[in-house]
């Protein structure tokens, strides 16, 4: 009889531990403010927008940088559409309008865009971290590109 008693106290403090633990969790979820709008949600789950990206003198209104952990996304206008630049900084990819660049034949233009990046990357506080890397992973695409 004792050792059924034990273990039914065992249990009903068992219950009321993962109710209470339950009861907290459910409270810091309400407390969490909720995202106004897209940017805000990025930096709720990690992500950072980068100001306007300067080119040249000029500040190019149409482009944004965007960074992910090992991540960085480089979206902007070329040949009147929308194009955008994925570079994995783990994976040592670089993905050009969602093709990787090691995969396809660039033109002149595309070739610029991912080489204007670095000059992008250079005057970005975040993009920064992600420049050396990046240079080496595009120089050898680029010599892979040449050699096939």
């Amino acid at each position: 009889m004792i050792c059924a008693e034990v273990s039914y106290r065992k249990i009903f403090k068992r219950i009321l531990f993962m109710k209470d633990k339950q009861e907290r969790i459910i409270e810091n979820q309400n407390n969490v403010p909720k995202p106004k709008n897209a940017f805000d949600l990025w930096k709720h789950v990690g992500m950072a927008r980068s100001k306007k990206v300067e080119k040249k003198g000029k500040v190019a209104v149409d482009s944004m940088l965007a960074t992910y952990r090992d991540k960085l996304t480089y979206t902007f206008i070329i040949d009147r559409e929308v194009a955008s630049i994925h570079f994995n900084r783990l994976r040592g990819e670089i993905f050009f309008k969602g093709h990787n660049i090691r995969n396809i034949n660039l033109n002149p233009n595309q070739i610029q865009a991912l080489k204007d990046l670095k000059n992008v990357l250079l005057t970005d506080d975040k993009g920064r971290r992600f420049f050396s890397d990046y240079d080496a992973t595009l120089s050898r695409c680029l010599a892979d590109n040449n050699k096939g």
